[in-house]
């Protein structure tokens, strides 16, 4: 498991977001934007239209870096 902050992921807050894995915490992080910011949810929405991996290219090596809870 591990555990990140949303401002951690490009977010703008910082609620904690917890994952056993990549695709586990791509999906809790657009679930948090979706509910909690419908704006950042737009932007990555028209980013991902754009470049389908580009959020994951920069974000997942944060990830990676991150240490077990």
């Amino acid at each position: 498991m591990k555990t990140m902050v949303c401002s951690e992921l490009n977010g703008t807050c910082e609620e904690k977001l917890s994952a056993e894995s990549w695709g586990e915490m791509v999906q809790t992080m657009t679930k948090h934007v979706t509910e909690k910011h419908p704006d950042i949810a737009k932007k990555m929405e028209k980013m991902h239209n754009e470049d389908p991996e580009k959020w994951g290219k920069e974000m997942k090596p944060k990830w990676e870096a991150t240490p077990n809870d």
